[in-house]
């Protein structure tokens, strides 16, 4: 089900102002928080996907698409896709990762794409966030744990939905179990890191 962990609510809640879809895919999410928000800036990294993505979103002029991978760091990394990929890109487009120890992606399917550093890319954006939605295949961590170390930054968002993937990576589970416990003390924002 979409619709889960308070989402809706926080959509409704972020009238007005910007939402960010980190691992936005083909644009579900996108057009959800778009319906009801200020702007939404759709983060997606695949060349293949980013054709769908835009497609998907072309009629909603409070959309923009950054083609790009959200990292710590700014510069090139491979993109590894599922691996059957070819044989249904649509459905397993949702399993491509930078992170190459995911247990459901190839070396043999990359494509190098560029990654920023987001969290001088929320710096630089400078407004209050409402939603920043993470789907990113087991990047969230890295991305994750710089960003609960900049309370500068937590303070001008109000909710946090990230989708981890310690399943698919088991070197990540100390890390997101570590993530979680930190995340339940915070005050601000709301941070759901059990989301879908």
């Amino acid at each position: 089900m979409l619709w889960t962990n308070g989402f809706e609510d926080a959509v409704r809640r972020s009238n007005g102002m910007t939402c960010i879809d980190l691992g936005a895919n083909v644009g579900v999410y996108t057009r959800k928080m778009a319906s009801g928000t200020k702007r939404v800036i759709a983060f997606e990294p695949d060349p293949w996907t980013i054709g769908k993505l835009e497609a998907n979103v072309a009629d909603l002029k409070n959309v923009s698409i950054e083609k790009v991978a959200a990292g710590t760091c700014e510069r090139t990394v491979l993109l590894y896709r599922h691996t059957r990929f070819e044989q249904d890109p649509v459905f397993h487009s949702e399993s491509s990762s930078v992170v190459a120890s995911k247990n459901n992606v190839t070396e043999e399917n990359t494509v190098e794409v560029r990654q920023i550093d987001f969290i001088r890319y929320l710096e630089d954006i400078g407004e209050e966030i409402g939603i920043l939605k993470i789907d990113i295949e087991g990047a969230e961590v890295d991305l994750l744990e710089a960003l609960f170390d900049r309370s500068d930054i937590l303070n001008r968002i109000n909710h946090i939905f990230a989708e981890t993937h310690e399943g698919r990576i088991p070197g990540h589970k100390r890390r997101v179990k570590a993530l979680r416990i930190r995340a339940f003390r915070m005050e601000r924002p709301y941070v759901n890191l059990y989301w879908r």
